[in-house]
């Protein structure tokens, strides 16, 4: 495993237990669908927001909403779209990033 990776994973603060779990789920994952869904849902500027929003912190689904102005369904409607692509994780703690998403806020140039 790379040296950025192992960053990412660390600045994620996923479990042990959880980055197992995401890699079972992403392991069989098609490129191409993936790329497609990423690009759809990494447009939309509500969704990066979020993500900025948690960023390396674990978040509340409230602190979320209101940092972003966001109400109940808008936040259910976009935090699925990042969940589904794998971006953020809810964890008892809170939601969280994967690495995955870390490194996406790390790496994209996001102009609003």
């Amino acid at each position: 495993m790379d040296d950025e990776l192992l960053k990412m994973i660390k600045k994620s603060k996923l479990t042990k237990e959880e980055l197992k779990e995401l890699f079972n789920k992403t392991k069989s994952i098609d490129p191409k669908t993936d790329h497609s869904l990423a690009v759809r849902t990494l447009t939309n500027p509500i969704r990066r927001k979020i993500m900025q929003a948690i960023n390396c912190d674990i978040k509340s689904e409230e602190d979320i909403k209101k940092e972003c102005n966001l109400d109940n369904n808008q936040f259910n409607f976009h935090i699925n779209m990042l969940k589904q692509t794998y971006y953020v994780i809810n964890s008892v703690d809170g939601w969280k990033l994967t690495p995955r998403g870390i490194g996406f806020l790390e790496n994209a140039k996001l102009s609003e």
